[in-house]
């Protein structure tokens, strides 16, 4: 199944430009509050500002130091390995960033350890720019014994996982995430390991059965 997404955002360009010009106009005006202790307001906004910054550029350096393999190439590999019949019982579920391309843990525990199943389902869970809405894709069969099941909800929704993985007929034995161990010597990308520390995990902030949960730890030099 196929979802395309329309959005008509011609208008949001003007109106982000006007705004853009009223913020700096305002800024100017004040700057002559700076000698006057206004400059403490730019160091305590400057924290949160760095965090941001450093957070947001420590997520794509990290996805292009895993180095994810593209779902065509997992396939063909996983294929050769289910063939085998080496398999255990029931179903396990793997989460997974998207459908297009797949977790080096995912690599390191199928591929590399054999760990497959009789049914194997990659979960990703996407979210929109809308506030609310659910939408369930599940793509069976894309492989012997895999299935890819995709869900895309609001930035707002809660989801409740469990109950929708019993609504799509899931009864999993073993659920399996990822977990990152970075290793650098960079200030900043020491600063965003220490936030991903702090930062909840997948199975905290879904409340995943905890007696299921398997995670995969791999390590990323950044």
């Amino acid at each position: 199944m196929t979802m395309i997404f329309s959005r008509s955002s011609s208008w949001k360009a003007p109106v982000a430009a006007m705004v853009t010009v009223v913020d700096a106009v305002f800024l100017i005006a004040n700057l002559n509050k700076l000698s006057h202790g206004g400059y403490w307001s730019l160091i305590l906004a400057a924290i949160p500002l760095a965090t941001i910054l450093i957070w947001t550029s420590g997520q794509k350096a990290l996805y292009h130091a895993m180095c994810p393999m593209d779902m065509k190439s997992f396939i063909r590999r996983y294929e050769k390995l289910y063939e085998k019949g080496k398999r255990l019982e029931g179903a396990a579920l793997f989460f997974n960033r998207t459908v297009d391309i797949v977790h080096p843990y995912l690599v390191h525990c199928i591929l590399d350890s054999g760990i497959i199943y009789d049914r194997n389902i990659l979960v990703s869970v996407r979210r929109t720019d809308e506030p609310y809405g659910l939408t369930t894709e599940i793509y069976r069969n894309r492989a012997s014994g895999m299935d890819l099941l995709e869900f895309w909800a609001g930035y707002r929704e809660v989801l409740d996982i469990e109950s929708l993985l019993k609504q799509n007929d899931i009864e999993e034995r073993v659920i399996f995430y990822g977990v990152e161990d970075i290793t650098t010597n960079n200030f900043f990308w020491t600063v965003f390991a220490m936030l991903k520390r702090l930062a909840p995990t997948f199975v905290q902030f879904y409340k995943l059965p905890a007696g299921k949960i398997q995670g995969v730890v791999t390590r990323v030099e950044m």
